[in-house]
């Protein structure tokens, strides 16, 4: 929570407030200052977390796109830091997915796939990392004690497939998708939650698109993600192969199951379940529709 000192502070500089929790699109502990001006977030995480700090250097490399918050100051402790940032007012897009008819839910893909074309993976790796992580896609620890052999061995086989060539790297978001995006008046106008970003190759967010869809929404993950990758190769046309894509998705799950070695077991099975399931599944039936 926020201390007395660091609401001396900020109330100095940005006005009186009431600290609001805010939901959708979010990771870490993220308060809206209501009644601050201008309108701030701020997002709570712990000093070890350097996702946070990737996160800010993501902000600041996109903000002339923006398609990112302002930032505004990074504050820490010995244990916390405080991200300070600009309020963006909007709708969730997955709230507004799971409430609307057919036809705002396919724009809404469409414009997903134009953004992520137009505004994040044109900025291309120049072998200057601006502070961002860097994919490092190959050394993902594969011998994890909670997955099971045979997920492992099935892993392996499908991820020689994946291609981590710096020549083809962008700047990817991460975690890019319906549920990390503000949507309104018909455009996708915010993107939120940088702390998984890297430079790295544009297939990975593209397979985590398409992996999320049709995990969650399976009855229209088709047509959706169709739509998605048809309006990102118009400004981006570039080669997708539906086994690469896969690889990539498999990569995405084993990048969580590294993050959860700690976790309780129940998260643990059910990742183990995600696995299995995106080896499983045809995440790319719908490849033939591609124009």
């Amino acid at each position: 929570m926020i201390s007395n000192s660091l609401k001396c502070h900020l109330e100095e500089k940005y006005g009186a407030f009431t600290p609001v929790p805010l939901t959708g699109g979010y990771t870490n502990e993220v308060l809206l200052l209501k009644g601050s001006n201008p309108p701030i977030v701020i997002k709570i995480g712990k000093i070890f977390n350097k996702d946070i700090f990737n996160e800010v250097k993501c902000l600041e490399l996109t903000r002339e796109t923006d398609l990112t918050p302002r930032l505004y100051e990074l504050m820490e402790t010995d244990e916390t830091t405080f991200t300070v940032m600009e309020y963006r007012q909007g709708d969730n897009a997955q709230s507004i997915f799971d409430q609307s008819n057919v036809t705002i839910s396919e724009n809404i893909y469409i414009e997903l796939g134009k953004t992520l074309a137009k505004h994040i993976h044109s900025f291309k790796y120049d072998f200057n990392s601006y502070g961002i992580k860097e994919s490092h896609a190959n050394d993902i620890n594969l011998n994890l004690a909670f997955v099971p052999e045979g997920l492992i061995n099935k892993s392996k086989e499908l991820l020689k497939n994946k291609n981590d060539s710096k020549d083809e790297w962008v700047l990817t978001h991460g975690d890019y998708g319906i549920h990390n995006v503000l949507y309104n008046s018909d455009r996708v106008h915010t993107v939120l939650d940088w702390e998984w970003s890297e430079w790295g190759n544009p297939l990975s967010d593209l397979a985590w698109v398409c992996w999320f869809t049709k995990l969650h929404y399976p009855e229209h993950a088709n047509v959706l993600n169709n739509h998605f990758i048809n309006e990102y190769l118009k400004f981006n046309p570039i080669h997708l192969p539906s086994n690469t894509l896969k690889s990539y998705c498999v990569n995405k799950v084993w990048k969580v199951l590294n993050r959860i070695h700690h976790a309780p077991l129940v998260v643990q099975q059910e990742w183990c379940k995600r696995l299995a399931w995106t080896l499983d599944t045809d995440i790319f039936d719908f490849m033939d529709g591609i124009k």
